[in-house]
């Protein structure tokens, strides 16, 4: 065969691979939502992305005493879940971290009362700090939108 002829055809070949392949995959379709755009494109994140019918909510901090922290950090998650026109209730995954967590578990029902009753699976993490030094809780979401 005619070696033109052989790379016309690997290259016809070639691209209807490509375009078969290009046809079966399935696209992720991301839906982000921001507080501060230009601040959370700065460091690198969205506050939250939902995908399909889950919504991933980024780390929310607090300050101060973990009082002021539960509410500073519960506040903002509960704003970023009203976008979606959610609640605590849809809330279904929980990651915590902390620089102090006797104080957390001695003021547990100031962040319980976001909740009423119905808990998400939770992971509590003590650390040694967080991306600031006055902040001492982190709290992030995994929160289902419902069928």
């Amino acid at each position: 065969m005619n070696p033109k002829i052989y790379c016309i055809l690997l290259l016809l070949f070639s691209l209807a691979v490509n375009v078969a392949n290009s046809q079966d995959k399935k696209v992720l379709v991301k839906e982000k939502f921001n507080f501060n755009k230009a601040k959370e494109d700065s460091v690198g994140y969205a506050q939250a992305v939902k995908v399909g019918n889950t919504i991933y909510i980024s780390g929310s901090t607090g300050s101060g005493t973990m009082p002021e922290a539960i509410k500073m950090a519960y506040d903002k998650l509960e704003k970023t879940l009203s976008n979606y026109n959610l609640t605590f209730e849809n809330v279904v995954k929980e990651n915590l971290y902390t620089t102090s967590l006797d104080s957390l578990i001695k003021y547990k029902n100031l962040r319980k009362a976001y909740y009423k009753s119905d808990y998400p699976a939770a992971t509590w993490i003590g650390i040694n700090h967080l991306s600031s030094p006055k902040k001492v809780l982190e709290v992030e979401l995994v929160a289902v939108l419902p069928e």
